[in-house]
This record gives C-alpha cells, sequence and structure tokens, in this order.
C-alpha cells in the first residue's frame, strides 16, 4: 500500500508542474522554506528517461570537441540523433574523466573541463 502524500507535497508538485520557480518567488513575498523545497524537489525530472528527454530538445549540431581525448563525438547524420544528443555527450565525457564536480540545476550545468 502506497502511503499517501501529504498536502505540502501534492501543492508542491501541482505548483511546479505549472509555473516555473523564478514564478513562483516573483509572484509571492515570502515562501516558508519547507515549501521551496518541496517545489524545488518536484521541478526536476526523477527518472533517467526524462533526464534524457529535456537534456535532448535542442539540437545538438554544435560540436565542441576538447583536446587530449575528451572529445563529445559524434556526426551529425538522422542515424546518429541519439550518439548527438546533449545527454549521451555529456554521459560519454564524464565517463572518459573529462568533467569533474558536475552539478545540474533547472536547464542550466555547472562542471569543471579537463584538457
Amino acid at each position: 500500500m502506497m502511503p499517501v502524500p501529504t498536502l505540502l507535497d501534492v501543492c508542491a508538485r501541482r505548483v511546479a508542474e505549472t509555473m516555473p520557480f523564478g514564478g513562483v518567488e516573483a509572484r509571492y513575498n515570502r515562501i516558508p522554506e519547507p515549501v521551496q523545497r518541496r517545489i524545488i524537489f518536484w521541478s526536476f525530472p526523477r527518472s533517467e528517461r526524462e533526464i534524457y528527454m529535456y537534456s535532448s530538445m535542442r539540437n545538438s549540431s554544435g560540436n565542441s570537441s576538447g583536446g587530449g581525448g575528451c572529445s563529445s563525438g559524434g556526426s551529425s547524420s538522422a542515424a546518429q540523433e541519439h550518439r548527438n544528443s546533449s545527454f549521451y555527450r555529456g554521459g560519454r565525457l564524464v565517463e572518459q574523466g573529462c568533467v569533474s564536480d558536475v552539478l545540474q540545476i533547472g536547464k542550466k550545468g555547472k562542471g569543471s573541463g579537463k584538457a
């Protein structure tokens, strides 16, 4: 039997589905910390499939390859669409040790690159 979600979680999830967090902050003067945390929690994708979908929405035609064997690789043919996706290229860079201290918040990513 699944636990019943709290009213806070139900409301925070609904807000996260309908408004960006910046809009919530701009509209309301004071948002209690626990409410902010739950809205932020529900604002991000949960599964690898969702993360792939959101990271791959942009056309990944710009191939930025770094030196020293740390390249995102891939061609621009339709058959290589998955391999050219931001999700796949990012995963390859992490696997090759080209990125450290990876952090992603919403649509913006941050990390330290290696040449």
